[in-house]
Order: C-alpha cells, then sequence, then structure tokens
C-alpha cells in the first residue's frame, strides 16, 4: 500500500533572538523557546527565519555546487570519499543507502539500493597539527573540496553562517528545556570540541535522466544521527517527513526560510520528549534538485544521558547513556558502500 502524503504548514520561528550576543533571556526569546519546545514534543521540524545564512551565501555555494555537479563522473571521483581517512569527500550516485537509518536501528546488516543522489560531505577543517588528528581521533582531518575557482570560498562562507544558525537554535532548544542557552556549546569545556559539523552539499538528479531501480528513493526513510540539522536548498522540492501517528507530509522551504530539524541525539538527550522524526526525498521527475544539510552532532568525545530537566522520579531515562563518536560512526558504516560490503556488492 502506497502512504498518503499530505500537504501541512509546519510553525516558523524566529532565532534572531538568539544570535550571537543578543539578549537570550528577552521576552521576544522566551517567546521563540516556547514555540520551538511546544513544536519539538510533536515534530522535530519547524521552518526557521532569523537564522543568519544570507541569501548570496547560499546562491554562492548553489552555484559552485551546478559548477561540480555537472563535471564527468571521472573527475568527481578525483575527490570520492573513499580516498579519505575522515570521511570528507565526494559521494557517488547510489553509493549511500539511507533507506532504514531509522533511530531505533533501523535494517542497516541487509543489502539496499543506494539512494538516487550524489554529494560532496565537509566538516571542520582540522589541520596536521590539531590534538584530534594527532590522537587518530576518527571523523578529525582535512577537507577534500573541488579545485575549481571560488568554490572553497563559497563553501567557507556558507559553513561559518551555517554554524552561527545551528548556534541560535540550540541555544533555542536550550531556554525551551529550561537551560541557560548555552547549555549545549558549553559542553566543550568538559568534552573538547562542543560540536562537530559535517555540511553536505546534496545533488539529486532527475529520473528522467537516471532512470531509477524498481523502488529506488532519491533519499531513503531515515533519521538524522546528531542534534541539530539546519537545511536550506534550491526550492525545488520533495523533502517528505513522517509524523508521530505515521503521516507522510511534505515540507516546502519558502525563500529566505530554512528547515532546523532534530536528530537522534537530542531525542535520546531529551528522553524522547522531542522527537526526531524519519524524513526522505522523493526525487523530481524532470529538473535537477540542490540542497545543502548542516549536520551538528556533540562532540566526538561527549557523554550523552538524559537532561536533568528531562527526567524525574516519575519519568527515568529510557537510554542508556552513550558517546557521540561510536554511535555515528556505526551509522556510517551502516550506510555508505565503502565502508560496508554489503552496499558495495548490492
Amino acid at each position: 500500500m502506497v502512504a498518503t502524503v499530505i500537504t501541512m504548514s509546519i510553525p516558523t520561528v524566529d532565532l534572531a533572538p538568539f544570535a550571537t550576543g543578543a539578549d537570550h533571556g528577552s521576552s521576544e526569546a522566551l517567546e521563540q523557546a516556547a514555540l520551538v519546545d511546544a513544536t519539538c514534543r510533536e515534530l522535530g521540524f519547524l521552518l526557521a527565519v532569523g537564522h543568519g545564512i544570507q541569501p548570496e551565501t547560499k546562491s554562492q555555494l548553489l552555484d559552485a555546487m551546478h559548477r561540480f555537479f555537472a563535471l564527468p563522473a571521472a573527475e568527481k571521483e578525483h575527490i570520492s570519499i573513499a580516498g579519505s581517512d575522515c570521511h570528507r569527500g565526494y559521494v557517488g550516485v547510489g553509493t549511500e543507502a539511507l533507506e532504514g537509518a531509522l533511530a531505533d536501528g533501523g535494517s542497516l546488516d541487509v543489502p539496499r539500493t543506494g539512494d538516487l543522489k550524489e554529494t560532496i560531505d565537509s566538516g571542520i577543517e582540522h589541520g596536521p597539527d590539531h590534538p584530534e588528528v594527532l590522537a587518530g581521533t576518527p571523523l578529525h582531518g582535512p577537507n577534500q573540496l573541488p579545485d575549481l575557482p571560488g568554490f572553497r570560498e563559497a563553501w567557507s562562507a556558507y559553513f561559518a553562517e551555517a554554524t552561527e544558525a545551528s548556534l541560535r537554535a540550540h541555544r533555542a532548544l536550550a531556554v525551551g528545556l529550561g537551560l541557560p542557552s548555552t547549555w549545549f556549546e558549553d559542553l566543550g569545556a568538559r568534552y573538547g570540541e562542543p560540536f562537530m559539523y559535517h555540511l553536505r552539499m546534496l545533488h539529486y538528479p532527475p529520473t528522467d535522466r537516471v532512470t531509477p531501480a524498481p523502488g529506488q528513493p532519491g533519499c531513503g526513510t531515515h533519521t538524522d544521527y546528531g542534534s541539530v540539522t539546519v537545511l536550506t536548498d534550491d526550492g525545488i522540492g520533495g523533502l517528505q517527513v513522517q509524523t508521530r501517528d505515521g503521516e507522510w507530509i511534505d515540507i516546502g522551504i519558502p525563500d529566505g526560510h530554512a528547515v532546523v530539524n532534530l536528530g537522534d541525539l537530542m531525542a535520546i538527550w531529551t528522553n524522547d520528549r522531542y522527537v526526531s522524526n524519519p524524513h526522505r526525498v522523493v526525487s523530481p521527475p524532470n529538473t535537477d534538485r540542490y540542497s545543502i544539510p548542516f549536520f551538528v552532532e556533540p562532540g566526538f568525545h561527549t557523554r550523552i544521558e538524559c537532561i536533568p530537566t528531562c527526567c524525574s522520579e516519575q519519568d527515568p531515562p529510557r537510554h542508556e547513556p552513550m558517546v557521540t563518536g561510536p554511535y555515528l560512526l556505526s551509522r556510517f558504516d551502516g550506510t555508505h558502500s565503502y565502508r560496508n560490503a554489503l552496499l558495495s556488492e548490492h
């Protein structure tokens, strides 16, 4: 049976009151934090304005992405993620399979058809003298970015503004949870870097040009892994989200807005007060689609255990404590063909 997809508006929150240097205890901030809290209890997706990602910054990165993804496949493979020691670089069409990568464990130990998309994965630029690089910590190291004029500059500008947007989202969540606004970023004092950032630059080719296998998704049904994702796109559409009651809804992103959604570790942190919703992407039939998700995970060494304001004697912690790094690596191992022989064979 094909699941019914409905169109539904989702709340829009203004993140400007949570900008760096703003008064996060202002009446405007408290009002927006209450809206974030109410939305995330039912649907871990919301639209955001006041996020700080400028239209021209997004436009310049989208233009750079168009130039890269138009290159021949052999040229794109020069920066293949398979050649990276820290999960950075180009991921070809069909080589990542997100179908079944769900918060409850899903079904990652069986062969699956890869997604009908390609991407460049990037993160914080760690030099050879960075302490985590010297220690051999996974997921820390240099990026592999296209050697195209202006690409790194466009990427760097977007990365910086998306970082600020993600901090604003975390501060709104913290205030909504009855915590100091900088509670999440302050974890860096205990565990090292407070966050890991993974910026993905995604291209979904039209299905009239790249024929999908039966049932092959643009991006399979999955939940995000970390705490918060900030997403902008080119306005083509295709993002669908599953609600708590199992309905699928279309999510459109108006001009100037971003999608902010929660990942598995935020749901665990909040004792399931907040939800990490399954979502997917339906490839467009006659046009290319480009999107820029900015994934935020707690620092590699961060211990994830129930936030004090989210449990009580009547509602004790439901999840065993875990550490970010091993959890994140297990998700990459289950979804990328260069790390998973089952997917490579399939």
